[in-house]
């Protein structure tokens, strides 16, 4: 009984001792904070970009626009082997919801998302998954 609390209390010190060496983003509750930031095209412009932490990207469209989204992102995973945690860049999945209760998530490639907007109004875009939320990233969303 006193070997198996040893033993016990070694793995968990063990598994404890790697909690600092997690990044900030992966030790977070990624799906629960939504950090949103506006689309904005200046007039005439055909793409906009973003680079930072944000979840959710935001902005209006015109029915019949044909919209293509490309997102990738930082994703931190532990290697048990090497007991390191490694951090390099990823696509994310791409979904976007827009007026009327319209939903589209069929990426036609990693990271990336094309649709023909059903309807004036808001569009809302957002990626899984929710694991890389908060880490740095870089979005372009385009409308022709």
């Amino acid at each position: 009984m006193v070997l198996r609390r040893r033993t016990r209390n070694a793995v968990l010190s063990a598994a404890l001792a790697f909690v600092p060496l997690i990044s900030g983003s992966a030790r977070a509750s990624s799906c629960n904070k939504d950090v949103v930031a506006p689309i904005q095209m200046a007039a005439g412009q055909v793409c906009w970009t973003y680079r930072g932490a944000a979840t959710t990207f935001v902005g209006s469209f015109s029915s019949g626009q044909a919209i293509s989204a490309q997102m990738i992102g930082e994703a931190s995973e532990y290697d048990p082997r090497s007991g390191r945690v490694a951090t390099e860049w990823r696509p994310r999945d791409p979904n976007v919801e827009g007026p009327g209760g319209f939903f589209f998530g069929g990426a036609e490639a990693p990271g990336e998302l094309t649709f023909v907007a059903p309807a004036n109004g808001p569009y809302r875009f957002s990626f899984s998954p929710c694991a890389m939320w908060g880490a740095p990233g870089a979005v372009k969303i385009c409308a022709r």
